[in-house]
């Protein structure tokens, strides 16, 4: 038993080695064309209810609703799977919990479109000579990365 224990222990990656969370967001890439942005909206009226119970602040009037806008720090394997996610501005416990849980539960592979080619121009003395394929697999990093984006939700109290 103690033998199997060691070796379970021996194989869990150490804490140490991830990248602690970002303080400055302005420093943090964008994930560009994330899933989550588009598809968060629809979350609207379970974030509603938590604002209902009226333990959460943060939401803004926005053309006669609430708008509430979360920064969110995604920390992403090389494969473009989280490790972590932290709402940084939901001023929520309750809805920092909601935001993961469906962030995992929906999103977990939306990050990264593995082996999607991006086609480059190679130039030669300025000219477009033709074009050569990369993957996105060309552009992994080497290690966890954070990454940021943005959930939206916008709901009415109107009768």
């Amino acid at each position: 038993m103690t033998m199997l224990l060691s070796l379970m222990l021996a194989a869990t990656p150490v804490a140490d080695a991830l990248p602690p969370m970002p303080q400055d967001l302005s420093g943090v890439p964008v994930i560009e064309g994330w899933l989550g942005r588009k598809i968060s909206p629809r979350w609207s009226e379970d974030v509603a209810k938590l604002y209902r119970r009226g333990k959460c602040r943060g939401a803004v009037p926005y053309e006669g609703s609430n708008l509430l806008e979360i920064d969110v720090l995604f920390l992403l394997t090389e494969d473009g799977k989280p490790l972590k996610i932290a709402p940084v501005n939901a001023n929520c416990p309750d809805v920092e919990k909601f935001v993961s849980r469906r962030i995992l539960g929906t999103l977990g592979n939306s990050f990264r479109n593995n082996g999607q080619a991006v086609v480059k121009p190679v130039m030669v003395d300025g000219r477009t000579i033709g074009t050569a394929r990369q993957t996105a697999d060309d552009n992994r990093p080497t290690g966890p990365v954070w990454m940021r984006s943005q959930v939206r939700f916008l709901w009415s109290d109107a009768p």
